[in-house]
């Protein structure tokens, strides 16, 4: 008897059983966690002459680009 009712089902509902069929095959993805922040320079990193492209600067390019790709927020600084 049950049987018969879920046959009538489906013949009202065709797509019935792929629904259920694909819910267990169903997969959360799960998404993985960010890269590292780039690496803050060593002290001893810097020339301290005043390049144009300064280790400091880079650091700080590429930490922005890795706010913004990762929606992290500047920290500020606490006085």
């Amino acid at each position: 008897m049950a049987d018969d009712a879920k046959k009538n089902q489906q013949q009202q509902d065709p797509l019935m059983g792929k629904k259920e069929k694909d819910k267990e095959k169903e997969v959360v993805e799960v998404s993985s966690p960010p890269p590292p922040p780039p690496e803050k320079p060593d002290p001893g990193d810097c020339c301290g002459s005043g390049c144009i492209r300064c280790v400091w600067d880079i650091y700080y390019d590429e930490l922005e680009a890795y706010n913004n790709c990762y929606g992290k927020s500047p920290r500020s600084k606490s006085n």
